[in-house]
């Protein structure tokens, strides 16, 4: 009975081990919907991808590379620790389900220039400034990209609008999300406030809702209201008012 046992092990290892060294590019699918994955490289264990596509526009992330943690199998789970090669403080934690199939990226920590954001955003006005992402949670369902469950915070760092070559600083925005099923609500604050107020955003895989509210502080250069307005929204006494519709396609 002993060596049965032992045997089963052994060939479980030898399997396991198998798997983790065959080439990456030759298990892990290239595409996923609207996904697409370029430069697969290395293996299972051990590999990265040069490049992430998603709906026809590059990802603002470059040769990330990953590495299999083989004591989760034992849960039933493939867990992978993830960073980008040039930039080892972007990291962050994958996580699949082997029986339900489910995705989820934990404990993600990122930074990414505004300008980088710009194909993204179908808007007259460009995002400058160093975005700060801390994602607790992002759960994602088999075969689909629009989250299960999501949750964390993004920080705009010297956060600063662009149009007609002019710029607007306005502080450093902090928003934090949360959502279930295909829709993520969050509210955003600023820690140095040049435009304090109430601004609330709701967004779903087609498009983000941004309700706000906002009054211009005495320090705020007066063009800032010139911007405002451009945006869209309606003028009361100091105050602006309205809300904004960002394509995410």
């Amino acid at each position: 009975m002993r060596k049965s046992v032992w045997i089963m092990a052994a060939c479980g290892v030898f399997g396991i081990s198998v798997l983790a060294n065959m080439p990456a590019q030759l298990v892990i699918p290239n595409s996923a919907g609207s996904l697409r994955l370029l430069g697969i490289g290395g293996s299972v264990w051990r590999g990265e991808v040069r490049q992430i596509v998603y709906d026809g526009k590059v990802l603002p992330i470059r040769d990330l590379n990953w590495k299999v943690r083989p004591t989760a199998l034992i849960r039933g789970t493939l867990e992978a620790d993830f960073h980008e090669q040039q930039s080892p403080q972007n990291r962050g934690k994958a996580v699949l389900d082997l029986l339900s199939q489910q995705y989820e990226l934990r404990a993600v920590q990122w930074q990414l220039a505004g300008s980088s954001l710009d194909p993204w955003f179908r808007t007259g006005v460009d995002l400058r400034g160093q975005f700060a992402l801390d994602m607790q949670t992002l759960r994602l369902p088999a075969n689909g990209l629009i989250p299960r469950r999501v949750q964390g915070k993004l920080n705009w760092q010297n956060a600063v609008l662009e149009m007609d070559s002019q710029l607007w600083p306005i502080g450093s925005p902090l928003a934090q999300f949360s959502g279930e099923g295909d829709t993520v609500k969050g509210i955003v604050t600023n820690a140095q406030p040049l435009l304090p107020g109430d601004i609330s955003f709701q967004c779903t895989r087609e498009s983000c809702r941004v309700d706000i509210s906002v009054q211009p502080a005495p320090e705020a250069p007066p063009s800032l209201s010139s911007v405002l307005l451009l945006l869209g929204l309606q003028q009361e006494g100091n105050r602006f008012a309205g809300q904004m519709t960002l394509q995410m396609k």
